[in-house]
């Protein structure tokens, strides 16, 4: 008797532990509900897309909504994504949001979102799947997408600039506190053979000067100084005035850099001087470079 007792509890206790197993979180965060009966459509207004990232650049990044359709609502919260299964490009041409569907709901709406990052990648393709973190019974549904039209930036920013002050007399022997900035320097372009090509977008009598160069044919320019006018020479304070030229290039990260001139003071009243060179290649490639 005692032996059928023993049994028929470690029979119960076995029930339990069993029982425990299977009963247990799986501690992910993530729903265990899969909606494999629930049937989604996803769609767009064509699965087949040619972008110029040329006119991204002039009207913005290009989006392309997509959309799902349940046919019956959810009682927990539904994810799609468009997971990339072809083509060469990359994170840094597009993006895509996921489509939420809340529980009580059957549609929801994502976007593609097609970037102009003006590196120079000939034409790229892309194909996106949709994929389901529910099991859902989803429709077999894809896109491609084609990148052509390569956006370049070909204009090179660049600034000079001239901050300072210092403290002059007047003629009763008052102090006055006198600003570089009534000084003006401008910006001029000459070529290799030191002819002056006519740039004067930073000639304008601004402190600081700023500009945009793009146009000029490939070749080798001087980058030079020119100090058009000053009023502080009356003044005779003789203090230096150190000039700043800097530069950079949008999406080249390694066109950047700044160049400090120190060939002015005060009392200067003309002075023409070269700060940097300038190499073009391919109408966009610059290599600046201190004189």
């Amino acid at each position: 008797m005692k032996n059928i007792y023993k049994t028929f509890c470690l029979l119960a206790l076995s029930g339990i532990v069993f029982t425990s197993c299977e009963d247990g979180d799986d501690h992910t965060g993530e729903s265990l509900i899969e909606y494999t009966n629930v049937g989604a459509t996803v769609s767009s207004a064509s699965q087949s897309y040619t972008v110029s990232e040329s006119d991204i650049h002039t009207s913005g990044d290009y989006t392309i909504p997509y959309t799902v359709t349940l046919n019956e609502a959810v009682t927990a919260t539904t994810i799609i994504d468009l997971i990339q299964t072809g083509g060469e490009a990359d994170s840094e041409d597009y993006e895509t949001s996921s489509i939420t569907v809340s529980p009580g709901n059957t549609t929801g709406t994502g976007y593609i979102t097609v970037f102009s990052n003006a590196y120079v990648e000939g034409t790229e393709t892309l194909e996106l799947t949709a994929k389901s973190r529910a099991n859902l019974n989803i429709n077999d549904y894809s896109i491609d997408i084609t990148i052509d039209d390569d956006y370049i930036n070909d204009q090179l920013d660049f600034q000079l600039t001239w901050e300072g002050s210092f403290t002059g007399s007047v003629g009763t022997g008052a102090d006055l506190v006198l600003d570089f900035c009534a000084m003006d320097f401008d910006i001029l372009i000459y070529d290799e053979t030191l002819t002056d090509v006519g740039f004067y977008n930073a000639a304008t009598g601004s402190c600081p000067e700023s500009a945009t160069l793009s146009g000029l044919p490939d070749g080798f320019y001087y980058v030079v100084v020119d100090l058009y006018d000053n009023p502080l020479y009356v003044y005779e304070g003789g203090i230096d005035v150190p000039i700043t030229f800097s530069w950079s290039q949008d999406y080249f990260d390694s066109v950047t850099g700044s160049i400090t001139l120190n060939a002015y003071n005060t009392d200067s009243t003309s002075g023409t001087y070269a700060i940097a060179t300038i190499t073009i290649e391919d109408g966009y490639i610059y290599t600046v470079q201190a004189y």
